[in-house]
């Protein structure tokens, strides 16, 4: 077999480093201001918004329905007359170099009514609305992004405007130069605010920047008693699958195995809170399933160690329990490496590539999963071995006290019964085979006389 890594000579060194990070996650979380609860877990508002220049407002005088949207590249407006008569327009954005030109164009249609605010600003730039406007009622602002201007607006600037409205929470959302952000503000209780909140963060942005340049993208409440049933569930539901898998490996291994994996996960959901709670990661519904995720992906690599270290205790008799468990992690390291490895590239591809929550949630998982590997080695297999250990001494103090030095004389009894058996028992072999000489010897005799 390959050499055997010792690495149980380093376990009280881990489970101090452990101790320590878990230590410095608590107390950086308490510095923060506690976790970053997101909408699903706090009563109130999350509002979802773009602050973009306007390239154009378009209003219709007439008396048909109007519809206009933009999308996919391509403006539309859709005229409804009452005597059913439908007039479909549409214009190509790649046809036109700059926004003035698209309103030349689209001013051709009669009672349309177009005002051009930025003419020399290139038509990529126009953000699709995703959803149609009835210009028979309101007028539509098109908005374009920024790239390029420098002119990007801070989280403290956003923060300053909405203040007046309570303590909001505010994170950017993709890159800075869409000027995308996510306002959270907690439910001050009043009766009328999950009406009254949304329009009054966007009169607030639009006094400071600019009328018709805030474009709600999506905005979502939830009351306080469904946040605090949410919490509760969630709470409930962890426990429950924490209490099964005890339940499980106590019925697969022993209790000793049981306790030892529980205390593994509970280390990784600890560190991983930690981290959440450091960096102020939103703690929504994706994140508690990375958590999940990572108590399921921890516990099978615990599992497959736990699994090797009980063949090998059968296998290997004449050793140690520390000697056995150092096998175990050894012979099983390869595949928890290649695993891990394997699932990291995975992740770190979601990571980088997307954006939001499950941006949120992959990096969640590469703490997660590292947390993982590392437990399944240094912290599980250890406290198994400490476990062991401590009820071993517990054993041998609790005879000790109850029949003294004679516990002691029984075992040297037993061991010194069991090899006084096994040479009477290799005496008496050779007798059996010498024996039935002795009677031919005899016999010969006999016939001699």
């Amino acid at each position: 077999m390959k050499k055997v890594i010792h690495f149980t000579k380093a376990r009280f060194i881990m489970i101090t480093i452990s101790i320590v990070i878990i230590a410095t996650g608590i107390v950086g979380t308490v510095v923060q201001g506690g976790l970053n609860y997101g909408i699903d877990f706090q009563a109130g508002l999350s509002q979802r918004v773009q602050i973009a220049p306007v390239a154009m407002k378009v209003s219709y005088n007439g008396d048909d329905d109007v519809r206009f949207n933009i999308l996919s590249g391509e403006v539309s407006v859709d005229l409804f007359t009452k005597d059913g008569i439908t007039t479909s327009h549409s214009y190509n954005l790649s046809d036109y170099k700059t926004i003035g030109e698209l309103c030349s164009a689209m001013s051709e249609i009669p009672s349309l009514v177009i005002e051009d605010i930025a003419t020399d600003v290139s038509t990529d730039k126009i953000i699709s609305l995703s959803y149609l406007m009835d210009l028979s009622e309101d007028a539509a602002v098109v908005n374009y992004t920024n790239e390029g201007s420098g002119t990007y607006i801070s989280i403290d600037e956003i923060r300053d405007v909405i203040s007046v409205a309570g303590d909001p929470q505010i994170q950017i959302v993709g890159s800075d130069d869409a000027q995308e952000y996510l306002i959270r503000l907690e439910d001050d209780g009043s009766e009328d605010f999950s009406d009254t909140a949304s329009t009054k963060v966007s009169s607030l942005l639009e006094k400071e920047f600019g009328e018709g340049t805030v474009i709600v993208k999506q905005a979502d409440y939830v009351g306080p008693r469904y946040s605090q049933s949410l919490g509760q569930s969630v709470v409930l539901l962890v426990g429950l699958a924490l209490a099964l898998i005890l339940l499980y490996i106590w019925l697969r291994f022993e209790l000793s195995f049981a306790v030892s994996a529980i205390i593994a996960l509970a280390h990784d959901v600890s560190i991983m809170i930690g981290f959440i709670g450091i960096t102020q990661m939103e703690v929504v519904t994706a994140t508690v399933a990375a958590v999940l995720t990572i108590v399921g992906y921890s516990l099978n690599d615990t599992i497959v160690v736990f699994d090797r270290i009980r063949e090998n205790r059968t296998l290997m008799r004449d050793s140690d329990l520390k000697t056995v468990i150092d096998t175990s992690i050894t012979q099983s390291l390869s595949r928890t490496l290649i695993t891990s490895i394997t699932t990291l590239v995975a992740v770190l591809a979601i990571y980088i590539f997307a954006s939001g929550q499950i941006k949120d949630f992959a990096l969640a998982m590469i703490v997660g999963v590292v947390v993982g590997t590392y437990s399944s080695i240094f912290i599980a297999s250890p406290i198994l071995l400490g476990w062991i250990n401590s009820r071993r001494k517990k054993k041998l103090a609790k005879d000790n006290k109850k029949y003294g030095n004679l516990a002691a004389v029984k075992t040297a009894d037993v061991v010194t019964s069991e090899d006084s058996s096994e040479t009477s028992s290799d005496s008496n072999a050779s007798k059996i085979v010498e024996i039935p000489t002795i009677e031919r010897k005899k016999k010969g005799k006999r016939k001699k006389k």
